[in-house]
């Protein structure tokens, strides 16, 4: 859908009846579609505002050239009203992947038959998985609308507005080819699917034959307190901070028949992530049959950077898991590569699993399982969150004996005594970068034992100033602050906070010191930058720390090799831009190899690459 037409849209959102009479009385009016019967749509499109309905009409004409059933449902899931944007979790789901799901389910339930089948969508939203499943059963079936609408399909949603449009989808859907009823019998249901029973919906309940759809994407952080009470009765989320996505499997695996058939397109994450530990645990210890799509870094939905795969499972027993790694054209064409079935014991639900080649699987064992993993062996520490640091980070104007000149919207003066050196390991890729990207921070903290002496180093803890010390003994800094106070407040966004307004939002990293390697949260290639500059802080980044230089370069060009690199790149979170995640879940069961004291001096005298990579691809008895 054009994004003009979506603009033009989304300015009616908060008003469901005016953008429900748009969508449908444009859709109506394009297609020059005659409702004489059904109520539903009748009713939807009632009222005087013909002259704004044609209006869009024309805008879809001119900007979009047509005006589909699908593009109704596009537009039905991204105008969500402001109030609901989120925690509703929805997006619009591509045409050619509801239909390879639907398709697999019909497929993996073929020897029965279609016209008895009950396909459940238990995160409805607007009833796009339910609009092409009823598509697909009237084109296999001699069923009407009325019969499937009945029969076969069944949906549950939190919102009352998206079940009223679902409804409105499906009527649409039916009376564009002909079928134009006073009313249909639906089986769709508002409600939270955290609690839901569907025994006392359907009579004889036994479960549903398959399960479809989009589970919604609503992180930990923005589920309602309702909701978390909620998720605590499911295994997969009693523990840690879980996105709401996961129960979302157990739930539609109790509602499925033995043998039935789960399809849902969802984030990849679940493979590693520390939230869906529980998760990964269910689906071994049940030894469901699953199989896993991963489109890795690339886009499936619109305007979201959300990383996902399908996942396949039918409730039956199974020793493996099938994975492959796929691709949107593949799906279209239906091209796809065989999948490669892994077992489940040779999967860490704890750790994450690792779903690839068996030779790759081989090589990542024989990395992880060489010498010390990297994070037994040293410490690895993310940066300070001040939460705001376009007030406490800038790079000095000017600088003269007592102090360093801001250009924050006006010229400031900063006391140097209460600044500290700063860097961005984002930003960083060499040795000779750091005193050019280096910059400042205001730091309002002391040692807890004496209060001037502020940058000694193992001192003590750290510990924010009493605010009438930091007006007294710089004042400058505490106006500068003080000048940016409202936005400081509104860190937490207005919730409830246990810090001091002009200290950092989180009081990670403010105690870290000593020599280390500084890396990116992500990259396209390693970059590991030694500093001996102890009391250097850092942001958006990482750093491992050691007492020692020599072996701090000796790990930077084990971590710049190779090895290193092919196993972020089958082990850790891919991102566009053949971008990997270099987070410590995902670098700290990096095995350190175990070098004699020859072998370290090649590695940091040695200046070939090329001689470096083809050491240690021997060290680690690897084929890569």
């Amino acid at each position: 859908m054009n994004k003009e037409v979506i603009t033009y849209l989304k300015n009616y959102s908060d008003n469901l009846t005016l953008t429900n009479k748009l969508i449908v009385g444009a859709f109506l009016e394009f297609n020059n579609i005659k409702v004489q019967h059904n109520e539903i749509i009748i009713d939807c499109i009632k009222g005087n505002d013909i002259a704004i309905v044609k209006e869009f009409a024309t805008i879809i004409l001119n900007k979009n050239g047509k005006y589909d059933l699908e593009d109704v449902t596009e537009l039905f899931e991204i105008t969500i009203p402001s109030f609901d944007v989120v925690t509703n979790g929805a997006v619009y789901t591509p045409k050619y992947i509801k239909e390879f799901i639907v398709s697999q389910a019909l497929s993996t339930l073929s020897g029965q038959s279609v016209d008895r089948l009950c396909f459940a969508d238990i995160a409805c939203g607007t009833g796009a998985f339910l609009q092409t499943v009823v598509e697909l059963f009237k084109d296999k079936t001699q069923k009407t609308y009325a019969e499937i609408f009945s029969d076969n399909v069944f949906g549950l949603d939190i919102s009352i507005y998206t079940i009223e449009r679902a409804k409105i989808l499906l009527c649409l859907l039916a009376v564009s080819n002909g079928e134009d009823r006073v009313t249909y019998n639906f089986n769709l249901f508002v409600g939270n699917a955290l609690d839901f029973n569907w025994g006392k919906i359907k009579s004889n309940f036994k479960g549903f034959d398959a399960v479809i759809g989009n589970p919604p994407y609503v992180r930990a952080k923005h589920i309602s307190e309702e909701s978390k009470k909620l998720m605590l009765n499911w295994e997969v989320t009693k523990s840690g901070n879980p996105d709401l996505y996961i129960p979302f499997f157990e739930i539609g695996l109790k509602n499925l028949k033995e043998g039935g058939y789960l399809g849902f397109i969802t984030v990849n994450t679940f493979k590693r992530s520390v939230n869906a530990r529980n998760l990964r645990e269910y689906f071994k210890e049940n030894r469901f049959s699953v199989s896993i799509i991963d489109f890795g870094s690339q886009q499936i939905f619109d305007n979201k950077s959300t990383y996902t795969c399908i996942v396949s499972v039918t409730k039956s027993k199974s020793d493996i898991v099938n994975y492959v790694k796929g691709s949107p054209k593949e799906i279209k064409n239906n091209t796809l590569k065989p999948s490669n079935g892994i077992k489940y014991k040779l999967l860490d639900s704890n750790k994450g699993w690792l779903l690839n080649k068996t030779d790759i699987l081989e090589n990542i064992e024989k990395i992880e399982s060489k010498g010390i993993s990297l994070g037994d062996k040293y410490t690895i520490k993310n940066g300070l969150a001040t939460l705001s640091n376009d007030i406490f980070i800038f790079k000095p104007v000017d600088e003269d004996d007592k102090y360093y000149y801001h250009q924050n919207g006006k010229l400031h003066k900063i006391e140097k005594g209460i600044c500290r050196d700063i860097i961005k390991p984002n930003r960083l890729k060499s040795e000779v970068e750091i005193p050019l990207l280096k910059e400042k921070i205001i730091f309002p903290y002391q040692t807890s034992d004496n209060q001037l002496s502020l940058f000694e180093t193992g001192k003590g803890k750290l510990t924010v100033f009493d605010e009438d010390y930091f007006q007294d003994y710089y004042p400058n800094a505490y106006q500068y602050l003080k000048y940016n106070q409202s936005q400081l407040l509104n860190r937490d966004k207005g919730k409830p906070v246990k810090y001091k307004w002009f200290e950092f939002g989180r009081t990670q990293a403010i105690n870290d010191s000593g020599k280390k390697l500084l890396f990116p949260y992500m990259a396209g290639q390693p970059y590991f930058v030694y500093t001996n500059q102890e009391d250097l802080l850092l942001y958006a980044g990482y750093a491992i720390f050691s007492e020692s230089e020599r072996e701090l370069k000796i790990l930077k060009r084990i971590l710049e090799s190779n090895v290193f690199w092919y196993y972020i790149k089958n082990t850790s979170k891919p991102y566009s831009g053949n971008f990997y995640a270099l987070a410590k879940n995902y670098v700290k069961d990096f095995g350190i190899c175990s070098l004699t004291h020859g072998e370290e001096e090649f590695l940091l005298r040695s200046e070939s690459l090329k001689e470096r990579n083809e050491f240690l691809i021997e060290k680690y008895e690897v084929m890569i």
